[in-house]
């Protein structure tokens, strides 16, 4: 009887434990509106991040903070912390990169756990090295990421839809994150359905059914031209495109690059955030790059963006937020240069 009782009990716990492992990584529940009745959501939006190379060798070694060490403290002052995730994540025997080719690279398993660590809660799939590793390491990313909790756009495992947005309710606010590359690198045939290309067609029906779906959308959008001084037209024709389908947050990865910020309405394009842990050195502007800080505010059936804070940042594999000087400031020239007539009344540096 007391062996009966005693697996009985054993039984019970075991269940309880894995219900309360699986609560412990979904999104915490939406709190209340606050007092005045307006809902708000602190996003901090990220550029590119690589944990590959160089770096997926020191998280092997361990040191799974490394990469985010002077920056997770502003991470922590945010509701949804979401980066471009320029590599795969795949268990290759300890190589983070191809032995003949450092431009095909992957992070070890273990960088799922060093942005969960971090604070990192969503992040883009679809960029141009999701396929670096094949498709077998493409699909292996999202289950490392599914295992710590973080949700992802821009992929897809066999059978699933590209184009299925993240979707992350936070103090009321519910926002559905999606994402697109125009091309992965070598363009083997069938990418399209692992990876989600920027195909209007497909893309912006999906960013009108969402309008009654979810208070906010936000669009990662992964093209343009490398190293540029500015976006080119077709980029900013795409980004204004999905900005009147229906995304209210447009943000462009790929360039490497910081241009500029577009206002259109009540819809915002941040047309590339460049780098945020990735090391290019040679070249300032790839050295240097910006994050947003965006508060979404909601006011009875009515969503938008509040504020935007731009935050300087120097990238490497430890990046870090430049305080006010001469680095600043040249970083907050460019981006007003690049920037639409009267964005910077309503920037917050």
């Amino acid at each position: 009887m007391h062996a009966v009782l005693s697996v009985t009990l054993l039984v019970i716990l075991c269940t309880f434990a894995g219900d309360v492992q699986r609560d412990s990584l979904r999104l915490a529940p939406p709190a209340g509106p606050t007092v005045n009745d307006t809902c708000r959501v602190e996003l901090l939006a990220l550029g590119d991040i690589n944990l590959g190379r160089r770096i997926g060798q020191i998280l092997l070694r361990g040191d799974t903070l490394h990469p985010f060490v002077n920056v997770a403290a502003e991470f922590a002052r945010h509701d949804i912390v979401f980066a471009n995730l320029e590599c795969p994540v795949s268990e290759q025997g300890g190589r983070t990169e191809h032995p003949r080719n450092n431009l095909i690279f992957t992070a070890p398993p273990v960088a799922a756990w060093s942005l969960q660590r971090a604070g990192i809660t969503v992040v883009s799939t679809a960029n141009n090295h999701a396929l670096d590793f094949g498709t077998g390491a493409a699909r292996e990313t999202l289950r490392w990421l599914d295992s710590v909790g973080i949700a992802y756009a821009g992929s897809s495992a066999p059978g699933g839809n590209v184009f299925r947005p993240a979707v992350i309710t936070r103090n009321g606010i519910k926002i559905a994150i999606f994402a697109v590359t125009d091309f992965v690198n070598g363009s083997p045939r069938g990418w399209e359905r692992v990876v989600a290309p920027a195909d209007t067609g497909r893309l912006f029906p999906l960013l009108r059914v969402w309008q009654d779906s979810a208070d906010f959308r936000i669009l990662s959008y992964h093209g343009g031209d490398e190293y540029t001084g500015r976006a080119p037209d077709r980029v900013r024709s795409f980004m204004r495109a999905a900005s009147a389908a229906g995304a209210d947050l447009v943000l462009g990865h790929h360039p490497h690059v910081p241009h500029g910020l577009e206002r259109r309405g009540d819809a915002w394009i941040a047309h590339s955030l460049g780098n945020f842990v990735f090391r290019q050195p040679g070249r300032f502007w790839a050295e240097h790059a910006i994050a947003l800080s965006v508060t979404v505010e909601k006011a009875d059936s009515l969503c938008r963006v509040g504020r935007i804070r731009v935050l300087p940042v120097r990238c490497d594999f430890q990046p870090s937020w430049l305080a006010p000087g001469p680095e600043f400031d040249k970083v907050r020239a460019r981006i007003s240069a690049l920037s639409s007539d009267g964005v910077e009344e309503f920037v917050q540096w």
